[in-house]
């Protein structure tokens, strides 16, 4: 009778298993920055997580922390925000455990951005302002650690005054003076180690607080910076954005709608389905402005209203509307007048 020997991992065999999943491990590291340049998000995901079941099997807390870290902000371009607060918060566990205050720091800071997205997908505003301060918080406990282990990383030390900022600033109740402040920082931080396109992101960002202070000439001025040294489709398109926010604000809808179509068709070329939905959030808003008669009454009054706030300010506004209630008002004593003679 035949007998079937069980089989048994020898030294060797052990070796060449752990040496393959090294080798997976590798591979996806020296990928990953190709792959970043070129936006294959989806590619990154595929890849990542079998490297990341790698570094499991070999038991890398290291390596798996590093992989959960780029897969975080992999998924955070593509909008899963689910998955991205996943890795996050495992590459939060895991950097406690090896003692890595950067990749604790990035953990941080990349945590504060999904809360900050998170914030901005909220329609209540009590659960709106609940991520928001969370976001703020979050990136408050990065600065702390940062200052406390005395790390010395400019380009860690920039990421996490952008995202503080940027918690601010994205905040309709934020605080915009703390948002540029945490900007200025920012950029200080990138110009010190020459990270070109890092700058013009905060730059932009920058330009959008100018542009909610209403600040407009230095928001354009900062616009025309960044538009000579835009390397990238996806860095084109935020400054699209902008661009496109600064000419509908000052009510000059045709450039507005030109440039915010050129954003779209650059976000729909990345997949960037978030950029997307704003763009053509903003579209909306620019045809209601454009076409009066889709508009009922009381949207004509207020696309007269919006007109008026950008060429006369809103002490002119509060004076219109008091004149405007004044004649509704004297037109309804008028009538009544005319009503009681006739009886």
């Amino acid at each position: 009778m035949n007998t079937v020997t069980p089989f048994v991992e020898t030294p060797i065999e052990y070796y060449r298993a752990d040496n393959n999943t090294i080798g997976i491990i590798n591979k996806y590291f020296e990928d990953f920055e190709s792959l970043a340049k070129s936006e294959k998000w989806e590619e990154i995901i595929s890849q990542g997580t079998v490297a990341l079941n790698a570094a499991k099997t070999i038991s890398s807390t290291s390596d798996e922390a590093k992989i959960c870290a780029q897969l975080t902000s992999t998924a955070f371009y593509l909008g899963n925000y689910t998955l991205a607060l996943e890795y996050a918060k495992r590459c939060h566990e895991l950097s406690e455990v090896f003692v890595s205050p950067s990749l604790f720091i990035r953990a941080l800071y990349l945590e504060s951005a999904i809360h900050r997205a998170l914030a901005g997908k909220k329609t209540d505003e009590q659960s709106q302002q609940k991520f928001y301060k969370l976001a703020v918080t979050t990136a408050e406990e990065a600065i702390q650690v940062y200052s406390k282990k005395t790390v010395d990383d400019e380009n860690l030390k920039g990421k996490v005054y952008f995202n503080l900022g940027a918690a601010h600033a994205d905040n309709p109740k934020g605080n915009l003076e703390e948002a540029a402040n945490c900007y200025a920082i920012a950029i200080k931080c990138f110009k010190s180690i020459k990270a070109a396109d890092d700058i013009i992101r905060t730059n932009i960002r920058f330009g959008k607080v100018c542009l909610l202070q209403k600040k407009y000439a230095l928001s354009q001025e900062i616009i025309q910076e960044v538009r000579s040294q835009v390397s990238s489709e996806r860095l084109a398109m935020h400054a699209d954005y902008l661009e496109a926010q600064l000419k509908y604000a000052l009510n000059d809808s045709s450039n507005a709608l030109k440039i915010a179509n050129n954003g779209l068709a650059r976000a729909k070329s990345l997949g960037a389905k978030e950029d997307e939905f704003r763009i053509n959030s903003l579209i909306e808003s620019i045809n209601k402005l454009t076409n009066p008669t889709n508009a009922t009454g009381a949207g004509r009054l207020f696309q007269y209203i919006h007109t008026l706030n950008h060429s006369v300010g809103k002490k002119s506004i509060v004076w219109f509307l008091i004149a405007v209630g004044s004649l509704i008002l004297i037109g309804s004593i008028a009538m009544r007048i005319i009503k009681s003679n006739k009886k």
